[in-house]
């Protein structure tokens, strides 16, 4: 049975979030030194994720000039795509968190109200 999440082609060709992150930044701000400074990295750590994008995509992504950056089609198209994807992402870890969050609160309470209990409420918050 294929596992519908990763086969091995897509292993072949995994994309780093934090590339796709800063091709977002450098897409919406039109600009290498603007997403360095917005993500707080260096320049060529901006240019290096950009380039490894477009490598294994291999398509280019943004068209450069001496004053600005501009996206191509498929920019544009990837652009979309990856502001829709982390926003997805940003969300799924907000829900995670925010679940981690709730049952952690949930378990303090089950103790609290078992300490006022005594002994059976001790033996009913350990197993909580």
């Amino acid at each position: 049975m294929q596992n519908n999440v990763l086969t091995s082609r897509m292993a072949e060709k995994m994309i780093d979030l934090n590339d796709l992150r800063i091709f977002a930044y450098v897409a919406s701000l039109y600009s290498f030194s603007s997403a360095a400074d917005a993500l707080q990295i260096h320049k060529s750590s901006v240019s290096r994720s950009i380039a490894r994008l477009e490598a294994m995509l291999e398509t280019p992504l943004l068209q450069r000039t001496t004053r600005k950056v501009l996206l191509t089609q498929r920019g544009i198209d990837m652009k979309e795509r990856c502001v829709e994807l982390l926003s997805r992402v940003n969300e799924t870890i907000g829900y995670v968190d925010g679940a981690q969050r709730r049952a952690s609160a949930s378990r303090s309470q089950i103790r609290a109200q078992a300490a006022q209990h005594g002994r059976r409420g001790a033996e009913v918050a350990a197993r909580a």
